[in-house]
């Protein structure tokens, strides 16, 4: 073999003798970095300190969502209204809450027309697409006036409304006279036959002095008249 290897071109020797020096090179950093790194892995008492203090930084997690305080309106004696904050911030990290929301208890209830929906998913039977729904139905109306107002929410969970109270109402006004067909039709008790026949009215009649004043049009019978009441100026 030898001598077969002395027969070979110069340049193949170069080649083969290289590739044996950076071979033998290689398992010498091995062997002499192996004892290196088993002693690297091994735990001291700082890294495990480290480790077990590392689970207390993050606020997220991969099923839960972590934050500092939970947020509940109670409505007790000179309570009405005030935010109820479940920790103060000098508490350590083991005290932050799942950020599903506490739910209240009988008894307790929610201002409707000023709850957002972070406290109206305090209320139980009221989740995310709810709470945007009570907010998102309200903004359309102009305000609450009843809590009743709730049941044409479809399929609304009506076991919930003994929860919400309504305090101070202050409807936002449409006024009558002055707006086109298409705003009043954006009203949810004004389609567009009831605001046309107000344009009918308004063009035929001049100004409505009172809702009783549509009272012969078929699209305002009196339950019609008694919802829309609160919310019509003249």
């Amino acid at each position: 073999m030898i001598r077969e290897f002395f027969y070979l071109q110069k340049s193949d020797r170069k080649v083969i003798l290289t590739l044996l020096v950076v071979i033998a090179i290689a398992l010498g950093v091995i062997f002499l970095t192996g004892g290196e790194n088993e002693e690297s892995n091994a735990l001291t008492p700082a890294d495990t300190l480290k480790k077990d203090s590392s689970r207390h930084r993050p606020y997220y997690h991969r099923d839960t969502v972590y934050v500092r305080t939970k947020v509940i309106y109670r409505d007790r004696p000179g309570d009405a209204g005030k935010r109820v904050s479940s920790r103060s911030s000098s508490e350590p990290h083991d005290s932050f809450v799942p950020r599903y929301p506490v739910k209240i208890h009988e008894g307790e209830h929610v201002i409707l027309n000023t709850a957002d929906t972070t406290v109206l998913k305090t209320i139980p039977g009221i989740g995310p697409y709810f709470a945007r729904k009570i907010v998102q139905y309200g903004e359309r109306l102009g305000g609450y006036v009843s809590v009743d107002q709730l049941d044409e929410i479809e399929d609304f969970p009506l076991e919930s409304k003994r929860y919400l109270v309504i305090q101070n109402a202050q409807p936002r006004k449409l006024n009558i006279n002055q707006l086109s067909l298409n705003e009043l039709k954006r009203h949810p008790y004004l389609n567009y036959y009831r605001a046309r026949a107000i344009m009918d009215y308004r063009r035929l009649h001049g100004p409505i002095q009172s809702l009783d004043d549509l009272r012969l049009s078929k699209d305002f019978p009196q339950e019609v008249i008694d919802r829309l009441a609160p919310y019509v100026a003249y």
